[in-house]
């Protein structure tokens, strides 16, 4: 296949001699509420991730995914006003044991950690599925409830977060985007 000369220009034209400038990867979002991708950072256990949260006043809403959790549909779900949401996911062996093996959390119920502990993959058909799987279809799930959340009345889109977390292991760091 060539090339469209007439293409290369005018994407040169409009493009490279607009004027640039660097900025926050946070800004397009405090500013037009646009989505800029997501940053990572690790926790050496479930408990680090609440306790070593970088925002003000911590998340104020925490939704753990399981097949163990409740199943409701995505159009009945109502999730109140947040600044900053956190969808955790287990790895292999689920949210339940990385809760089992955090001293800091021996003994209490993961349905007690969550506000919200919920099956966003019912009838999977499966024992597990792979959790890059499970965070498209939850993706999918939430996205209904989350702009419903962030347009409510208590609410403002521009300051508003949503976080997703994978737990890969207990013992293993775990990445939080």
């Amino acid at each position: 296949m060539g090339t469209n000369q007439n293409l290369d220009y005018a994407y040169k034209v409009v493009f490279l001699d607009l004027p640039r400038q660097v900025v926050s990867p946070s800004k397009p979002r405090e500013d037009t509420g646009t989505y800029w991708g997501y940053k990572v950072r690790y926790a050496s256990n479930i408990s680090s991730v609440f306790s070593d949260c970088p925002y003000k006043g911590g998340y104020d809403h925490l939704i753990g995914t399981s097949e163990h959790g409740i199943v409701v549909k995505s159009s009945q779900l109502n999730l109140p006003a947040f600044r900053h949401l956190l969808i955790a996911f287990g790895g292999l062996l689920g949210l339940e044991k990385s809760v089992e093996e955090d001293n800091k959390l021996k003994g209490k119920n993961v349905r007690d950690i969550f506000n919200m502990y919920l099956n966003t993959c019912p009838h999977q058909g499966s024992r597990t599925i792979r959790t890059e799987e499970a965070l498209l279809i939850s993706l999918q799930y939430f996205q209904e409830p989350i702009t419903r959340a962030m347009q409510g009345p208590a609410n403002s889109l521009k300051h508003a977060q949503a976080h997703v977390l994978k737990f890969m292991s207990a013992k293993m760091s775990m990445p939080i985007f």
